[in-house]
């Protein structure tokens, strides 16, 4: 009772924080911005027993708030669960660092110093937990609250939590609209975030039904900074055509196709069989992978941040939605045409767009011959080459990591992602052969992890011989011992 009538004179005693003023009530709190009135805010948490006011009724919003305070405010306002307590021997603020435990935002209660002023950089790390994002959405969210990173006030936590509110991700997110940004990719805005399940390729694609059996390529990936925007890759799309799509069985949009081409800058030989394509930012064009929360945490100065029209500082941004599935088309001064295929997870690398295609299995690229280099959803500014001849990689060592895994460490560092779906192949003093192929974004310099295939194990004891598969590298008289 005694608690209840403290919310009560909380509640009242806002007019008093403000400076007077009528309490709006809760039903009336609409989607949360920048700029809402703090009243509001605190009158929201309040009514989901998120904050409390002192026992003399007031709020004081200017005091520092400690950690406990912050982790029960996260945890009641952002849908996480308290665990029980044990009656004379718990800490009001158990239950609250337990729930925090059990969903990962802290690693243990015997580490957590309930009684420290909270920090606003620790804020933005607990709440992208709770919310299964991105740290960087939530420093972007603060910088718009005007949220510095140092101690956080009541008020502070506060906003940055009612704006937070906004991003629990919803198995019942409806979509409120969708555009065409290029020939390969939308843009879909949705009521919330989705569930982690319904943001898989499988799920999506049962999801989104588009009309002309237009599919997902790969899974919506959720823009950084932003509440429920997602980029949506699909199928390169139909000029002139108008697509339906129903979400989930029950909403109906129509979309029309976009016939915008990727306007990229340059192609260039990297290996004897492999081209790549490039762009740059001061080009107006940009890889998802640098403005998605799935990557954020680990493009460091590289992820960004685009405003809701897709400008980067202000210069508007073309955006290479996922390339798997991809493909371009190489022709020879003599006309020979062939079809290549995007070389998986290479799209995107050190803040730039480069990614590679190879040619078929067996073809190589002809010193002296000319090529020019076309696709249906891309343009080319510079769109020939002309073939160069290229040393193999040249393999110092195979160790064993454990009886599937291999470090395979070649004589340089080659400086870039040419290890993608490359093999080698073990071959066994007992007869035996195994293949181990690159385990994608795993190289650190010259050294990158090769996994075994086809439940394929090493014996203890045998002695192998290495032998690339393909002339993508050489391996003279390099072998492994296998313990």
């Amino acid at each position: 009772m005694r608690k209840k009538m403290q919310q009560k004179a909380a509640v009242a005693a806002l007019t008093v924080l403000i400076g007077g003023g009528a309490l709006l009530p809760v039903q009336s709190v609409k989607a949360a911005s920048f700029d809402q009135p703090l009243e509001q805010v605190i009158q929201q948490l309040v009514s989901q027993k998120a904050l409390n006011g002192y026992q003399d009724g007031s709020m004081r919003a200017e005091n520092k708030i400690t950690n406990a305070e912050l982790i029960k405010m996260i945890v009641l306002a952002l849908d996480l669960k308290p665990e029980g307590t044990v009656p004379g021997k718990d800490k009001w603020y158990t239950p609250y660092v337990n729930a925090a435990v059990t969903a990962g935002l802290i690693e243990s209660s015997q580490s957590f110093q309930p009684n420290k002023p909270a920090l606003g950089s620790d804020a933005a790390q607990l709440i992208a937990k709770a919310l299964q994002r991105d740290a960087k959405s939530v420093q972007y969210w603060m910088t718009g609250l005007r949220i510095e990173g140092k101690q956080l006030s009541r008020g502070d936590a506060a906003r940055l939590l009612v704006y937070s509110e906004q991003a629990i991700r919803s198995s019942n997110a409806e979509v409120v609209s969708i555009k065409a940004l290029n020939k390969m990719t939308f843009e879909v805005t949705f009521t919330a975030p989705l569930t982690i399940e319904d943001e898989t390729t499988d799920q999506a694609n049962s999801n989104f039904a588009f009309s002309d059996g237009l599919k997902l390529v790969n899974q919506p990936r959720l823009k950084t900074g932003a509440i429920a925007t997602y980029i949506i890759p699909v199928q390169t799309m139909k000029p002139g055509t108008t697509y339906s799509l129903k979400y989930k069985g029950k909403q109906d949009f129509t979309v029309a196709a976009s016939d915008e081409l990727i306007q990229l800058k340059n192609v260039r030989q990297v290996t004897s069989d492999t081209f790549e394509v490039e762009s740059f930012r001061s080009d107006g064009v940009i890889d998802y992978g640098y403005l998605i929360s799935a990557y954020a945490g680990g493009r460091g100065d590289n992820a960004v941040v685009l405003d809701e029209n897709n400008k980067l500082n202000g210069q508007p941004m073309q955006i290479i939605s996922s390339l798997a599935t991809r493909q371009a088309v190489l022709t020879s001064e003599t006309g020979e045409q062939l079809t290549v295929n995007y070389v998986g997870y290479t799209q995107s690398t050190d803040g730039k767009q480069e990614p590679k295609f190879r040619l078929p299995a067996g073809k190589t690229l002809q010193p002296g011959m000319k090529y020019t280099v076309t696709s249906d959803w891309f343009a080319l500014a510079n769109p020939a080459f002309t073939g160069q001849s290229f040393e193999p990689l040249e393999i110092a060592a195979v160790d064993q990591v454990n009886e599937t895994t291999l470090n395979v460490t070649l004589t340089a560092d080659p400086g870039d992602e040419f290890f993608a779906y490359r093999s080698i192949q073990l071959k066994g003093t007992d007869g035996t052969t195994l293949t181990a192929q690159y385990k994608v974004q795993t190289r650190k310099g010259a050294v990158g992890v090769f996994e075994l295939q086809n439940n394929g194990k090493l014996q203890a004891g045998a002695q192998y011989d290495i032998v690339p598969v393909g002339s993508w590298a050489t391996a003279d008289n390099v072998k492994l011992s296998s313990k």
